[in-house]
């Protein structure tokens, strides 16, 4: 197994990974009721996105960073490339996206490391 960590100063709240022109954008937003969502989106580098995934809700913030970094790992195992250090493009999709995870009493908080990229709609 392995383990990856990604330095910071505050909370994980987004990551930027890219493989051969294809990127990955993570992105961790609030949800209604005080609770935490993950949004990944894939695309083209220079391009709009075309897949996402949604997972969560958490009842904590540092919950759903840990899934962030566990599909990061994951996706690192892909040949993924993190880039900490590039900005995110996709933030509007982003919340656009988590706008639709359900945070209802039969919602239940993914953990999963499989990550499945569906069309965007």
């Amino acid at each position: 197994m392995k383990l990856h960590y990604f330095h910071g100063r505050g909370p994980l709240r987004h990551l930027v990974m890219i493989q051969d022109g294809q990127r990955v954008e993570l992105h961790i937003r609030p949800v209604a009721g005080g609770l935490w969502g993950l949004v990944a989106l894939i695309g083209p580098d220079q391009g709009q996105p075309e897949g996402q995934c949604r997972r969560g809700p958490w009842k904590t913030q540092a919950r759903a960073e840990s899934a962030l970094r566990s599909i990061a790992g994951t996706l690192m195992g892909r040949g993924f490339e993190p880039c900490p250090e590039d900005y995110v493009v996709w933030s509007v999709a982003a919340q656009r996206l988590v706008r639709l995870i359900e945070t209802g009493a039969t919602a239940a908080a993914s953990s999963s490391e499989t990550i499945q990229f569906d069309p965007l709609a």
